[in-house]
């Protein structure tokens, strides 16, 4: 009996947990949704003006901040890179080399992230792993 009641309670708290999913700022649906709403900045931007970086800058920090926490800490890197490659100097080569190398270290995340939003959300960002 007491099994049965301690599995009832687990059961009534999974329930209101995933009751709660469609207004978790960090639930698979909010993150789809993100990645769908913002899907244009994700894959092929268009960056005319500054004004422009600073909307897929905005896009892309408002999908990490919808990543379900399975995937956060590679949206962090995403995000990260992103606002490094934003800062690069073409005339400096140390800046040339620290975008590069910022890049190349958030490969393993943009691979993981790609995958993940394949496989939850049905949609495609940047070139499938």
């Amino acid at each position: 009996m007491r099994v049965v009641r301690h599995l009832v309670v687990v059961a009534a708290a999974l329930a209101s947990v995933g009751g709660c999913d469609a207004d978790d700022p960090r639930s698979e649906s909010a993150y789809c949704g993100q990645i769908a709403e913002h899907l244009e900045d994700l894959n092929s931007p268009v960056i005319d003006t500054s004004l422009d970086v600073g909307r897929v800058l905005a896009a892309w920090r408002s999908v990490a901040n919808a990543a379900p926490i399975a995937i956060e800490p590679e949206w962090t890197t995403m995000v990260d890179a992103m606002e490094t490659a934003v800062t690069v100097d073409t005339e400096d080569p140390e800046s040339m080399q620290k975008v590069a190398d910022t890049a190349r270290e958030s490969e393993p995340a943009a691979k993981r992230v790609v995958s993940y939003t394949q496989e939850r959300c049905g949609l495609t960002i940047g070139v499938a792993p």
